[in-house]
């Protein structure tokens, strides 16, 4: 169809007329002129609508198969990809075939009811004559055009048929209660890559994820380490760099070019926004409206409050503590932090073992650590309720024959079992030796709190820290360097 203007407009041809083939043509007429279908406030534009409406008619021409979507909440996500979207391409193509998720049910039914009102409304009708819903196949979780298109709602890791659609829109996959929940965040990535994977190959299916970060580990975390995604991140406030990602950029697509300057001004105003970071507090920043779950420099812990240094004196008390995992080559780290205590109450962490090992592997580069770090070196490892953990600090200690091995204790929340070698860092007491190991494990500790992926280095740092402070001193004297 060639390209409408309003400049085409003549004879018989009315104003309507034109309106309407240039919202056939183009989403962000579309949604204008179809905004006051589905609600009753003004619609105030702004240039991140325009992104995402082009990158959605990317994914209409074939150009962007798998596209994801960071953006914060209240920016008109669910409305432009959930609701106008589709709408605007079923004006062409009613023969689409949609399958949408949210991590509640209830909201993809919602965004179902908002297409259907689009659809079925007058100025729809009239103008898009072709796209017309089957009426006994016409249910608010799943309804048909005449065309054999369709729209299915569902929620993340909900019922999935064996139906394929075209288009596969993910809307929020989790809430931020879920992302808390290290048995929601498996379940919505093995959901995606066991389920949604394999609906629609045959048909071409476009995949469409739009959403907030929540965690580390969320869906959009897993989708960045995947290779065929466009990716478009737009934060509230603009970000020139992050320190702890020294090789991001800022989005290309994002037009602001100075430090802390809005999204949306006119809608979410400095006052407005200030509030809302006081209410999220520093991780709900960093996440729901910076779209990075962790704070910039870091949460719980800052980059600035260590000083680095070639070596920790002679004369100190050591201990290695440990955290440690059982599976090779996957899930959560095995960490054994070397911490030492000089004689003037300073303390040091000297070096970090880290690895993804097996039980066999732990065992070895347990036994390893400890004849390296000597018999004066106190041994402890985090221990978690339950017989098997019992099990496992008993052979542990027979491996360990000979030096001062013994099992941490552990219950309650990590940040609270944190909490005395964290004053001690804020206190500028802690020290940090100079090694290859430094940048995993001061991003890790500036990483740390609600939403974080590893936390194996600062378990191991507490268990090292009060293993030392509840142990008797066995230095005296001035510090030696």
């Amino acid at each position: 169809m060639p390209l409408v203007h309003r400049g085409a407009i003549a004879g018989t041809v009315t104003e309507e007329e034109v309106d309407a083939a240039l919202a056939k043509q183009d989403l962000k007429d579309f949604v204008k002129q179809t905004w006051d279908l589905v609600e009753d406030v003004p619609l105030v534009w702004n240039w991140h609508i325009d992104v995402i409406c082009e990158a959605l008619e990317a994914v209409t021409r074939g150009d962007i198969k798998r596209l994801l979507i960071n953006i914060p909440p209240g920016c008109m996500k669910s409305y432009l990809v959930s609701v106008f979207w589709p709408a605007w391409e079923w004006a062409t193509r009613p023969e689409l075939r949609y399958l949408t998720a949210s991590y509640n049910a209830d909201l993809a039914i919602r965004d179902n009811l908002r297409v259907r009102d689009i659809v079925t409304s007058e100025w729809y009708q009239r103008h898009f004559p072709g796209t017309r819903l089957l009426q006994d196949r016409n249910v608010k979780v799943l309804f048909h055009t005449t065309a054999k298109g369709f729209r299915m709602a569902s929620s993340v890791g909900g019922k999935a048929t064996g139906e394929h659609p075209d288009r596969i829109v993910i809307d929020d996959a989790l809430s931020e209660l879920q992302a808390r929940s290290d048995q929601y965040l498996t379940g919505c990535r093995r959901w995606f890559d066991r389920t949604i994977s394999t609906r629609g190959v045959a048909r071409g299916v476009a995949t469409v994820v739009i959403m907030q970060r929540l965690h580390e580990e969320d869906l959009a975390g897993h989708i960045l380490g995947k290779q065929g995604w466009t990716h478009i991140c737009l934060p509230m406030r603009y970000e020139t760099e992050r320190e702890s990602e020294p090789d991001w950029r800022p989005d290309p697509k994002d037009i602001r070019s100075e430090p802390g300057e809005l999204l949306w001004p006119r809608l979410f105003t400095e006052e407005m926004v200030r509030q809302l970071e006081l209410d999220l507090g520093p991780y709900g920043t960093a996440g729901q409206l910076q779209q990075r779950p962790s704070p910039e420099g870091g949460g719980l812990f800052k980059r600035e409050w260590f000083e680095y240094v070639d070596a920790a004196p002679i004369e100190a008390d050591r201990c290695r503590g440990w955290d440690t995992a059982a599976t090779a080559g996957g899930g959560d780290y095995t960490a054994g932090p070397k911490l030492a205590r000089s004689t003037l109450g300073i303390w040091y962490v000297e070096d970090v073992k880290l690895g993804q090992w097996g039980p066999a592997g732990v065992d070895a580069a347990m036994l390893a650590a400890a004849q390296e770090d000597g018999k004066e070196t106190l041994v402890r490892e985090e221990r978690e309720g339950g017989a098997s953990g019992k099990a496992q600090i008993v052979a542990r200690a027979k491996l360990l024959e000979g030096f001062d091995y013994a099992e941490e204790l552990v219950s309650g929340d990590k940040t609270v079992r944190a909490g005395p070698f964290r004053a001690q860092c804020e206190a500028g007491n802690v020290k940090i030796v100079r090694g290859p190991w430094n940048e995993r494990y001061i991003a890790e500790l500036t990483a740390f709190g609600p939403g974080c992926a590893h936390d194996d280095q600062v378990d191991g740092s507490s268990c090292a820290f009060n293993a030392l402070m509840a142990a008797k001193p066995k230095r005296s004297g001035a510090a030696l360097w």
